[in-house]
């Protein structure tokens, strides 16, 4: 491309060099010009009169006139099938003579780029335009230069191709993006005869498990399969993947009959697989406003379908909650690392250790293959005075016992170097009530830290370690479901009154007051009655966790538009009584 560019500034110059000296040397200006130019043409714009002074042989077209108007000549250009169609607009924008006229008044010169018929093949040729040196507005002389570069171009021709295929297409499935869904949601707006709409929503089951465990060139696979699939069922003009995992079928002017019969075969053969690949979800419009519109009722649906195969497949749910804990987990420790000194899991029916984390001079575990002989050193270096009940508390029987009746146990000692420790218990995973496997956290502190660390340890414990909701997550709070009374845990983007007036009243209360104030209209009704406490926990009465999905206004998460909110009910396996109500934004990802 630069090189092209290089090129054209060099013929540039040579133009304007001899738009100068045409007058003086005519002969010789033609001679030297035929060698880079085709055809050299004398428009006078002023008579409104052209005269083609020089042309190759080999484009000479018979039809073409030498010496007429210069509307005739724009006349030939647009009707004769000489120029492409697609370039017609160029031609009579830009060389009809008022607009010359208008140009040239504060301009020197004009290119355009054309496709022009030469030896029946449209070739792209540069045409440039230059004052006569002796230009005035008496006499409106210009020199129009035609030169083909169609070789030169073919690659930038090629790349342009390419580049738009890319804008429109997903590379990986050849399937149309998200982009080309976008224009087709635009245009539909601008309609103003809007037929039906017939809308499939389609979400992958397992793709992230698949991404995680055996990684993205099997995930790429996977979405490649079933690309292939709907590329059997559907035509082309109507598949678009809009997300890494989500793929839409829409469907113009169609019957409703017929759309749902086609949507349903469709679901019917993929539930042929003992693992069907996705979860589907579909609607159909007579005439609606928006495509979004059918969209947003088919991915509803989805998320119906989507519960009802994690019923039947509770193995890819606990799969992707898994890997999400771990991560949540990760980055929670390294948050934690800065402040503890050790953070060990302890498995007390086998009586062994894992040291998560622990600071440069800490010597946990080392040389010792088991929680007890562990204990043991780390209990020969802690003062006199508390080695007694560090022993008791530290043994796997007092620990199984005591954590059996509390959640967490605390304690801070002294150690024989004279600082002081402060050591916290956390069962993470019991087995018909017993505690199996534990959370060890030990600190070495000051009176300040301890102090500090008082205040927010039920928190940092119960809600960011053990039940491990990520910071994405805009409002946390506990439920206690026989008084029906909420407790704010976390809060990023409410505003101080907000929690306050939370705290001060019953759940009913809250979610009365939290529909009408940013839930938006359309979705009042529905959400109000998925987040009674009783439909809740129904949901909850078969399963750890439930969620409801709804529209929020601006206000809620501090963005300039309508938003995707979800609420996620949690059982707390220490308590039954007790439910984790958390908020999140995922307007990201619903495409």
């Amino acid at each position: 491309m630069k090189n092209y560019l290089n090129k054209q500034t060099a013929y540039s110059h040579l133009i304007y060099i001899y738009c100068m000296e045409l007058e003086k040397n005519i002969a010789q200006a033609y001679a030297e010009l035929g060698n880079t130019f085709y055809k050299i043409v004398r428009l006078d714009l002023t008579k409104n009169e052209y005269n083609i002074v020089f042309e190759k042989p080999e484009i000479v077209i018979a039809a073409e006139k030498k010496i007429g108007a210069c509307t005739e000549l724009v006349d030939f250009l647009c009707n004769s099938g000489v120029v492409h169609e697609k370039d017609l607009k160029t031609i009579e924008n830009y060389l009809e003579v008022n607009s010359l006229k208008k140009h040239f008044s504060a301009n020197e010169r004009l290119q355009l780029q054309i496709r022009r018929k030469i030896k029946d093949q449209f070739r792209w040729v540069t045409i440039v335009l230059f004052k006569s040196s002796l230009y005035s507005e008496n006499s409106q002389i210009v020199w129009m230069f035609v030169n083909d570069i169609h070789d030169s171009m073919s690659r930038d021709i090629e790349i342009q191709r390419d580049l738009e295929y890319y804008c429109k297409y997903d590379t990986l499935t050849g399937v149309n993006n998200y982009y080309s869904y976008q224009l087709l949601c635009k245009n539909f707006i601008s309609k103003t005869d809007k037929g039906s709409i017939g809308l499939i929503f389609a979400d992958l089951n397992g793709l992230k498990l698949i991404n995680d465990t055996r990684g993205h060139g099997a995930g790429n696979e996977f979405l490649q399969s079933f690309a292939r699939k709907l590329l059997e069922h559907f035509s082309s003009e109507f598949i678009y993947r809009i997300s890494g995992d989500e793929f839409l079928i829409v469907i113009p002017n169609c019957k409703e009959n017929e759309f749902t019969f086609s949507a349903k075969k469709f679901e019917n053969f993929l539930n042929q697989e003992p693992v069907p690949q996705a979860a589907l979800g579909y609607c159909w419009m007579a005439h609606p406003v928006h495509i979004e519109d059918v969209s947003r009722e088919a991915e509803i649906h989805m998320y119906q379908s989507k519960e009802a195969f994690y019923e039947k497949h509770p193995e890819y749910k606990r799969g992707i909650a898994e890997l999400n804990y771990k991560r949540e987990m990760d980055a929670i420790l390294k948050t934690l690392a800065n402040s503890y000194d050790a953070i060990i899991t302890v498995d007390l029916i086998r009586d062994t250790f894992w040291i998560l984390k622990q600071g440069p001079t800490a010597t946990y575990g080392k040389d010792v293959d088991s929680y007890t002989k562990m204990s043991e050193k780390f209990l020969a270096a802690v003062d006199v005075e508390y080695k007694e009940m560090v022993s008791t508390i530290n043994s796997i029987d007092n620990l199984r016992n005591d954590l059996r009746k509390k959640s967490s146990i605390t304690m801070e000692f002294k150690m024989s170097n004279g600082r002081w420790v402060r050591t916290m218990f956390k069962a993470i995973e019991t087995s018909n009530g017993e505690p199996t496997k534990i959370l060890l956290i030990t600190e070495h502190l000051d009176h300040d830290r301890i102090l500090e660390l008082e205040k927010t340890k039920d928190l940092m414990l119960e809600h960011q370690i053990i039940e491990g909701l990520s910071k994405g997550f805009t409002l946390i709070c506990q439920i206690d479901v026989p008084t029906k009374n909420i407790l704010v845990y976390k809060n990023i983007s409410l505003k101080d009154s907000i929690p306050a007036a939370i705290k001060s009243l019953s759940y009913d209360a809250v979610i009365n007051w939290f529909v009408g104030k940013f839930v938006v209209e359309e979705d009042r009704d529905r959400t109000a009655n998925a987040i009674r406490l009783e439909s809740v926990m129904a949901k909850l009465e078969n399963r750890d966790v439930t969620t409801v999905l709804f529209r929020t206004t601006p206000e809620f998460h501090d963005t300039k538009s309508i938003s995707y909110s979800m609420f996620y009910f949690y059982k707390l396996a220490s308590n039954p009584n007790k439910l984790v109500l958390a908020t999140k934004n995922v307007t990201n990802s619903m495409g």
